[in-house]
């Protein structure tokens, strides 16, 4: 009995480590930082932070990585503790980060140029720096011209511009030159560490009829193309 009382302890805390509140608030010049986008990397939590420079998630972990996208081009990121309120100093070539045991000075990460400036590529180095865990978080999260429709059970893509013939405008998703069903597809069995790179082929060239919705084509590591 008491061995079975132990397990469910053990239960229960590791639960409460993996899904807690997590709120902060983000200051520049001793000023709260209005509208700043935080999010969950690797999940589809994100916000934005309130005229007193507040944020908060339901549910965070430690060891989940939160992103302050401090401008289009650097972003404060931070490994969580078992800390639940954070308070973060922007400043312009570092940040601080104070967990309310310990406050340490951290400096931005940078986020590639031709992410931030094309919006149609990410490559391996960005993808294993995100945290990210699918397909459908990078299109989500780097990617423009794309929208990404998701619940608990599936993802589906939208891209701007003219439907298909069939009144769709989901893209063709193909991966080393094979073409896949879905989005759905691709992230049950494409690993995300795996790949070299994802490039958004807005006008399908090279695909005819058939990338008229345009493409996401996936290049993995050690294939032929990449």
């Amino acid at each position: 009995m008491k061995r079975i009382v132990l397990l469910l302890m053990v239960l229960v805390t590791g639960f409460t480590l993996s899904a807690q509140e997590l709120s902060g608030i983000i200051t520049k010049k001793g000023k709260p930082k209005k509208g700043l986008v935080v999010r969950l990397l690797g999940s589809n939590e994100t916000t934005t932070t309130d005229k007193y420079g507040r944020f908060h998630f339901d549910n965070a972990a430690p060891g989940d990585i939160l992103q302050v996208d401090v401008t289009a081009r650097k972003a404060a990121r931070i490994q969580l503790s078992e800390a639940r309120r954070l308070k973060v100093y922007i400043a312009t070539s570092d940040f601080v980060l104070n967990n309310g045991k310990l406050e340490q000075r951290l400096p931005y990460t940078a986020l590639a140029a031709d992410v931030v400036g094309r919006g149609n590529m990410v490559e391996h180095d960005l993808i294993m720096s995100s945290g990210m865990h699918r397909v459908s978080d990078l299109l989500k999260n780097f990617m423009t011209g794309v929208t990404v429709i998701q619940n608990q059970m599936t993802s589906h893509v939208t891209m701007r511009g003219p439907t298909s013939i069939a009144g769709e405008n989901e893209p063709l998703f193909v991966v080393d030159g094979m073409v896949y069903d879905s989005l759905d597809e691709v992230d049950r069995v494409i690993p995300v560490e795996t790949i070299e790179r994802v490039f958004l082929n807005k006008e399908g060239t090279g695909w005819g009829a058939r990338g008229g919705n345009g493409v996401i084509e996936i290049t993995t590591r050690g294939s032929d193309k990449s």
